[in-house]
């Protein structure tokens, strides 16, 4: 085999290795639910999730929005326009990509020290074989 065909061969091993990497991980992210109550308390109020999880924030009733302590998100009906305090019944998604433990208010209840408050606590993702697998099943 000349070079040049086993260079081509080693790109393409390395490049299918990358893209089933790029796809394991996208298919490993999941999404959770975190909803505003009208008893004035996130639902659940902390959280643990994977780097690269999203949460859909959602109202279930009064007025409220999710507002973070530093401020990367103000979210009720979007992120960007409409994000005071609504009472409609909005939901909005946010992506946590950051390791860390990141807190989240509501602007008509809460603070940065208290009343209605939230925390997300985002973990890194080990990939092990089986790791995610459900109890009782193959790896699990």
């Amino acid at each position: 085999m000349s070079m040049l065909v086993r260079a081509r061969s080693v790109a393409h091993r390395c490049a299918t290795a990358l893209i089933a990497i790029a796809h394991c991980c996208a298919a490993q992210a999941a999404m959770h639910v975190v909803t505003a109550n009208p008893d004035m308390r996130f639902t659940p109020a902390a959280i643990t999730i994977h780097q690269g999880d999203t949460i859909a924030f959602q109202n279930a009733g009064g007025v409220h929005n999710v507002h973070a302590d530093n401020n990367r998100f103000i979210c009720s009906v979007n992120c960007t326009t409409n994000n005071a305090p609504s009472d409609s019944s909005w939901h909005a998604n946010v992506q946590f990509n950051q390791l860390g433990t990141f807190g989240y208010y509501c602007d008509a209840h809460g603070d940065l020290s208290g009343g209605m408050r939230g925390t997300v606590t985002v973990i890194e993702r080990i990939f092990v074989d089986g790791f995610d697998a459900p109890a009782g099943s193959p790896g699990g």
